[in-house]
């Protein structure tokens, strides 16, 4: 059986989207993670910031002020 997922990262302060994707695995737990992981990886190149052991995204219009 194959999952199929649809993630999206979005600022937490002004709910831009940064990406969006769909995994679809055998094995979930491991492609989901890979995939979350690559996704923060690249906002972070982007200048999002992660806060809040990452449950928090903040992109980077909304963090020039600070």
């Amino acid at each position: 059986m194959t999952i199929r997922v649809l993630m999206f990262l979005e600022c937490n302060r002004c709910h831009a989207p940064f990406e969006q994707r769909f995994v679809a695995s055998k094995i979930f737990h491991e492609d989901l993670r890979d995939e979350v992981h690559e996704m923060v990886v690249a906002a972070e190149a982007e200048e999002w910031e992660c806060r809040r052991n990452a449950t928090e995204h903040y992109c980077a219009k909304c963090l020039e002020p600070y």
